[in-house]
């Protein structure tokens, strides 16, 4: 049996820190690159999705594949304020480079979920975007989509 340390080495894995070393977002490559994995913890500000998206952005230029698993499930608040810039700098750019399904695991907070719901609106025709309330049913979805 792997480690926690030997399987990260097996797998592209990323976490981004505040300035102030708290970790805010890690990203996990699935081994056969079926789909990227994100898991944004805590309080976000609009800094913090570009530096989150830009990496997944930078994940998908180095490997394509179509599918993200967008988890907020430790997400405290709102991320209303990166709406924009997702919907008009980094969904183009991820739509270019393959990404077709997004599986978004719903924070347990309403404000979290306020902000799913204007993401939905604003990019419901950029790709296939499903909302979850767990993990493992998100990841079920992406593989029935990605068959």
């Amino acid at each position: 049996m792997l480690g926690r340390e030997e399987l990260l080495e097996l797998v592209d894995y990323k976490e981004l820190k505040k300035a102030n070393g708290d970790i805010f977002f890690e990203a996990k490559r699935m081994f056969d690159n079926s789909y990227i994995s994100v898991n944004w913890i805590g309080i976000q500000s609009l800094e913090t999705v570009v530096m989150g998206g830009n990496h997944i952005l930078a994940m998908l230029r180095e490997k394509p594949c179509q599918a993200l698993l967008n988890s907020n499930r430790e997400l405290i608040g709102s991320w209303d304020a990166a709406i924009n810039w997702l919907a008009h700098k980094w969904a183009p750019q991820a739509k270019a480079l393959g990404l077709r399904y997004n599986a978004h695991v719903l924070s347990p907070g309403i404000y979290g979920q306020r902000s799913f719901d204007l993401f939905y609106k604003t990019l419901k025709n950029e790709f296939k975007i499903k909302a979850f309330s767990d993990e493992e049913t998100a990841e079920a979805w992406l593989q029935i989509k990605l068959l």
